[in-house]
């Protein structure tokens, strides 16, 4: 997959004077969840991340708080400021993710296609870049 693929996607949401209710389902997630988890409690200067999912397409939310996200296809590099709990960002599988400068009180939400599965996971970026060199032999 290619950072093309990446996208913001509008998380539906109603406000009243009761607050703001928002909600990921059907056809406002790019594919079928099978995991959901949050990340809170960052300490400052903490990196998450630095690694690809060869089967796992993501959608992360900021529910409260922002981070960075640094997303690299082998290619080119995107940065992506989360900030918003309005809007997720779709980041397809293949794509190597580092989560970064997470504000004080951060709480990140990510779905995925997929189950946690640790050994399919790359770790190791020169693994990352080969594993690509050879999708495309």
């Amino acid at each position: 997959m290619a950072l093309r693929n990446v996208q913001w996607i509008p998380v539906p949401h109603r406000t009243d004077d009761r607050g703001t209710l928002a909600v990921l389902e059907g056809a406002s997630v790019p594919f079928d969840v099978k995991r959901v988890f949050f990340m809170h409690s960052v300490p400052a200067r903490t990196e998450r991340g630095g690694h690809a999912h060869p089967h796992t397409d993501q959608l992360v939310v900021s529910v409260a708080g922002s981070l960075r996200l640094e997303l690299y296809d082998g290619a080119d590099t995107s940065e992506y400021l989360v900030d918003d709990p309005h809007m997720a960002l779709y980041v397809p599988r293949m794509i190597w993710t580092r989560l970064r400068e997470f504000s004080p009180g951060a709480v990140t939400m990510v779905l995925c296609n997929t189950v946690y599965v640790p050994a399919d996971v790359i770790r190791d970026i020169d693994a990352y870049r080969a594993r690509l060199g050879a999708a495309t032999a």
